[in-house]
């Protein structure tokens, strides 16, 4: 829903002066309590976000970027901290569940995805939506941006070789790989924040872990899961992601960051040897677990 909204939307607004008709609509009532057709214009159902959500689903949901911005300059934390908040309160909504290693694993996942779009993207919204089926012990959490695609947002970074959407994409599910972060940039002394390349790497290996990750940038996009890659052809402006995650495999959230940090790292090593990143400590760990420490 938040991807065909959005193309809707975009094909709207390209076309200012035409005259649009719906039909065979307003039986769609999951989709109208979703928020789907005012996503792109359509007078019908709710307004993206405006359903209060529930133990199972959270609506279609759009979040200027602008907005959190704004926010971390009032309140002087830096802007991770207030998308790691924002997480942490989707988490909780979606599972109904104050503290525990879901409400931790999703909040990371999460917050990891956001940091992306404002970091990298130069997309004006963040749009979201997620359901939970207990019974299934599955998660599934949708995001997309309206930016620029990862291949310019890794084509800064002097030192990688990308002649396309698709190697872009491949390179980003690396650990180490960042368009900000890379031989010859400056580490802020106690910086947690800063970039390293390391959180789509680790949300990836969190998804893989019994579910699957998929990821869409401009034309390209792929599928990953504990087994495969698929690369498959896409059509869209900006990046679009999916995660599934197998709530039963979830173990001690800060144990599993611990090991596929060190995993990655590792990996790291061996792509680029002594020039390897190191990975933040933002990038492997909640904010309250460095901010304590």
């Amino acid at each position: 829903m938040a991807y065909v909204a959005n193309e809707l939307k975009r094909f709207r607004e390209t076309r200012p002066h035409s005259r649009f008709r719906a039909a065979n609509h307003k039986d769609k009532s999951y989709a109208a309590h979703m928020g789907f057709f005012r996503a792109f214009g359509l007078k019908f159902g709710n307004e993206p976000g405006e359903a209060s959500g529930s133990s199972t689903y959270l609506p279609l949901t759009i979040l200027n970027v602008a907005d959190l911005q704004s926010e971390a300059g009032k309140s002087g934390e830096h802007v991770g901290t207030i998308i790691e908040s924002k997480s942490e309160q989707i988490a909780k909504i979606l599972t109904r569940q104050q503290t525990g290693d879901l409400v931790d694993t999703l909040t990371f996942s999460i917050r990891e995805i956001m940091r992306n779009v404002v970091e990298h993207s130069n997309s004006e919204v963040i749009e979201y939506c997620a359901q939970y089926w207990p019974t299934k012990s599955l998660v599934e959490f949708a995001v997309l941006d309206t930016g620029q695609g990862i291949m310019r947002g890794l084509s800064t970074n002097p030192y990688l070789n990308i002649n396309d959407e698709r190697d872009a994409l491949h390179l980003a599910l690396l650990p180490g790989i960042s368009g900000k972060m890379y031989k010859g940039v400056r580490k802020r002394m106690h910086d947690e924040w800063q970039n390293s390349g390391f959180g789509l790497y680790m949300t990836s290996r969190i998804c893989r872990n019994g579910g699957n990750f998929f990821i869409a940038s401009n034309d390209k996009s792929i599928f990953l899961d504990s087994t495969s890659k698929q690369d498959l052809e896409c059509k869209y402006k900006g990046t679009a992601l999916r995660l599934r995650i197998d709530t039963s495999r979830i173990s001690s959230c800060s144990e599993m960051l611990a090991r596929y940090r060190n995993e990655g790292y590792q990996a790291a090593k061996r792509f680029a040897g002594d020039d390897a990143i190191e990975p933040s400590i933002a990038s492997t760990m909640l904010a309250r677990d460095f901010q304590e420490s």
